[in-house]
């Protein structure tokens, strides 16, 4: 296997890190070294936003819509052009199954490509409020646009935040996570065949985020930063950044319930709720982590959800057989397997609970698909982000006693409600606070769409015309015409 190279992009040129240092990244699969990358400090991040801010000052970046729409569009046809090499690099760092991660960068260029269209759209409003005086608002970029993105949807959550943030006129400075910033990069690495885009526009630094990631949240030319990750990080992030009163926007983490009546068309929710909680090994902010199911379903949806579960055949990334991946690391598969054993505690286990080691298994960060059925409201694997293939089972016998099972966290990203009663459907769908709730459906993640988080989820608003809008500041104009 090739061992791929990659720098930091600062002012349009590919460098090391001034320490000269590098990070290594190795597969989940089996722990072979895939990747290297700078291991930057506060002095390239430094570099990187005075770059951004040059490119902000002195290019037309933020005033040519024509030229935003243009570049964004020819960086999605080159992502388009290249595949398949970006996804077997993305399934190499992640672990992710290849036909999953083949399935990321189609959407991560559904992402460019909405945006592009969108970057022409931007428009303010106007009000003649006396005669020959004016109001204008107008709706200008922020500025540096700091964009830190998490290792489990590297490349999606990358175009999902700075896709916009181009398109409304800003620089970035980019920040990937450190177990996935070869496969970030790749997709970077792009805009040298794209002479149009302005050099300093895009920049990117890789390393620790405890280093890098801190000198962007309290430097004071960068005017938003936005997050994609754990609860922890978003806090310290806020904290930080208020030191300079900087925009954040930030995506944190999620206990998704997933509501199924007796009336719902359990054919159809079935294949959704496994694909819910064990896609990406269920390291998703909005996987549906809680199954809150009708008590009278039990004896019938419960063994076929069980059975489904034990179907899913774990392996190499690389095999087109495989759907079921490792986790990240060797961290995160000890936390996982301890909100099992946790689980083992105070409640039913249905399946799983184990880490896989057969066929070789035992060289990756394979676990075993977990359902528990009714723990306590009050357990660890009810209450918190396990990021991991660990389902719990809830059940209920009133809408009434699923809306505060669904609600009884201190999350509120995503959910959903399945019933074929659509009053009683969009009862509990209005009523569950969290920023998205499907109905009928489960993580329809589209460009179109905007999704965010209530409570301790986070805040602000991704996809669609909020997703843009977010990037941007309001302006009022004034304008007496009188003479």
């Amino acid at each position: 296997m090739e061992v791929l190279q990659y720098k930091n992009l600062i002012d349009g040129v590919w460098q090391e890190a001034a320490c000269g240092q590098t990070v290594e990244i190795h597969c989940p699969c089996d722990g072979a070294l895939v990747s290297k990358a700078p291991s930057s400090q506060a002095e390239d991040a430094d570099r990187a936003v005075a770059a951004a801010k040059r490119a902000f000052e002195e290019e037309d970046w933020a005033f040519n819509p024509r030229l935003r729409s243009q570049c964004l569009s020819a960086w999605a046809a080159a992502m388009r052009a290249n595949h398949e090499h970006l996804a077997a690099r993305l399934a190499l760092e992640t672990g992710k199954p290849i036909n999953e991660a083949r399935f990321e960068v189609n959407s991560s260029i559904g992402y460019v490509e909405y945006y592009a269209a969108a970057a022409r759209t931007l428009y303010g409003t106007s009000t003649a409020v006396e005669p020959g005086l004016l109001s204008v608002l107008a709706r200008e970029p922020v500025g540096v646009v700091a964009v830190i993105t998490p290792w489990n949807y590297p490349v999606t959550l990358l175009m999902r935040d700075m896709a916009p943030a181009l398109a409304a006129g800003n620089t970035c400075v980019l920040k990937p996570a450190t177990q996935t910033t070869g496969c970030t990069l790749a997709v970077l690495e792009l805009l040298d065949g794209i002479p149009a885009f302005p050099k300093g526009v895009v920049n990117a630094i890789s390393g620790r985020g405890s280093v890098t990631g801190a000198v962007l949240a309290d430097h004071p030319d960068v005017d938003m930063i936005s997050l994609t990750g754990g609860l922890e990080t978003g806090q310290a992030i806020m904290k930080t950044a208020a030191r300079t009163m900087k925009k954040a926007s930030l995506e944190l983490g999620g206990k998704s319930p997933n509501v199924i009546f007796a009336d719902a068309d359990l054919d159809k929710a079935l294949p959704f709720a496994v694909k819910a909680i064990f896609m990406n090994a269920g390291q998703l902010c909005t996987v549906g982590s809680r199954l809150v199911l009708e008590e009278s379903l039990v004896d019938s949806f419960l063994p076929r959800l069980k059975a489904e579960a034990e179907k899913l055949r774990p392996g190499y990334c690389m095999d087109e057989q495989t759907n079921l991946g490792p986790v990240i690391s060797q961290e995160q598969m000890d936390k996982i397997l301890g909100y099992i054993d946790s689980g083992k505690a105070c409640s039913t286990l249905i399946t799983g609970g184990y880490r896989l080691t057969e066929n070789g298994l035992d060289k990756g960060f394979y676990i075993a698909p977990t359902i528990f059925l009714n723990p306590p409201m009050d357990a660890a694997i009810v209450q918190e982000e396990i990021f991991g293939p660990v389902l719990t089972v809830q059940t209920f016998k009133t809408k009434e006693e699923a809306l505060a099972i669904a609600n009884g966290t201190s999350y509120g990203l995503a959910s959903a409600v399945w019933s074929r009663d659509i009053d009683k459907a969009m009862w509990v769908a209005r009523r569950l606070r969290a920023g998205s709730a499907w109905v009928n459906c489960y993580n329809k993640l589209l460009p179109e769409c905007e999704t965010g988080g209530y409570k301790q989820s986070g805040m602000d608003r991704a996809g669609g015309t909020e997703g843009m809008l977010k990037y941007t500041e309001v302006k009022h104009l004034c304008i007496d015409f009188m003479r």
